[in-house]
């Protein structure tokens, strides 16, 4: 016979102790058995709370997760047929539909998406902070639109973006490049029409940017680019362009840049690059040394 283990209970010391153990799947888990443990969840500050909460939508499913971690995952209902599963027995989720893969809680929805938004709402309640990353993953992930409004709505700003879905409108992606306020990491897979150009000239201020299918990145956009890393694969970006943009780097633009990596699709002519711009050439086998 189990016994019950009397949390509320313990005094201060001890209870903390089992808190900073649970880790943040157990968090959540105890945040959703009753109204008094949902209010120890938020009130608790410990290392069950060191997390960076990632929202993940895709075809299959919409997770929550620490960092890559899977905590908490949404799926549509439709796809368990008519097996009746438990339902979750406090608060917003009374009468959920759940069940446990390994750590990670899996709820039921009549849309997975409306079910990740409300998983979202929940966890910045519960973790008392933001969202840390959203990740949109594949050609699938229907309506998310909702998903990044949404976002912008709660917290203004993400610190990392990634965007997988590579067939890609045009009007889909100005509406992610005007209304995303991406902090930190973006990171861009898609892919519009192949006369593409932006709506309104680019500006970001970020540490990291990548862009796979770069093609519509024109020189105007890349003098927009304040960022430390900056990568692009599929460019049309000519020799003068990056002569251009060197001189602008030259001369202070883009002054959080430490790293510089294109790949074109026409050869670069070096001596077109360099023109007008005082270098000394060094070998390769001369160490470099950057000084923050």
């Amino acid at each position: 016979m189990t016994t019950p283990f009397r949390l509320f209970s313990l005094p201060y010391v001890p209870l903390k102790q089992v808190l900073d153990n649970l880790g943040p799947h157990g968090i959540i888990l105890l945040s959703l058995c009753s109204r008094r443990s949902k209010n120890l969840a938020v009130s608790y500050r410990g290392p069950s709370k060191n997390v960076q909460l990632h929202l993940m939508y895709g075809d299959s499913f919409g997770s929550l997760a620490n960092d890559l971690t899977g905590v908490w995952e949404a799926i549509d209902i439709k796809n368990l047929g008519s097996v009746r599963l438990g339902t979750l027995p406090s608060g917003k989720f009374r009468d959920v539909q759940y069940k446990m893969d390994g750590d990670c809680l899996v709820t039921l929805w009549e849309d997975k998406l409306t079910g990740l938004i409300e998983i979202g709402n929940y966890a910045r309640e519960i973790f008392n902070q933001d969202i840390y990353q959203v990740s949109i993953g594949d050609e699938q992930a229907v309506g998310y639109r909702r998903l990044i409004e949404w976002t912008m709505d709660t917290q203004k700003s993400i610190e990392r973006f990634y965007f997988g879905i590579k067939k890609t409108l045009d009007e889909d992606l100005d509406y992610i490049l005007e209304n995303l306020k991406c902090t930190g990491s973006l990171s861009l897979l898609a892919r519009p029409s192949k006369n593409y150009r932006t709506a309104k000239p680019l500006f970001f201020n970020l540490n990291v940017i990548y862009i796979c299918k770069s093609f519509w990145i024109t020189q105007r956009d890349l003098l927009g680019m304040n960022c430390k890393i900056i990568t692009m694969y599929n460019s049309k970006l000519t020799s003068e362009d990056f002569n251009v943009f060197l001189k602008h780097w030259i001369s202070g633009g883009c002054s959080k840049l430490k790293l510089l990596l294109v790949s074109v699709k026409e050869l670069i002519n070096f001596e077109s690059v360099f023109d007008g711009v005082e270098f000394t050439e060094r070998g390769r086998d001369v160490e470099r040394v950057f000084i923050e």
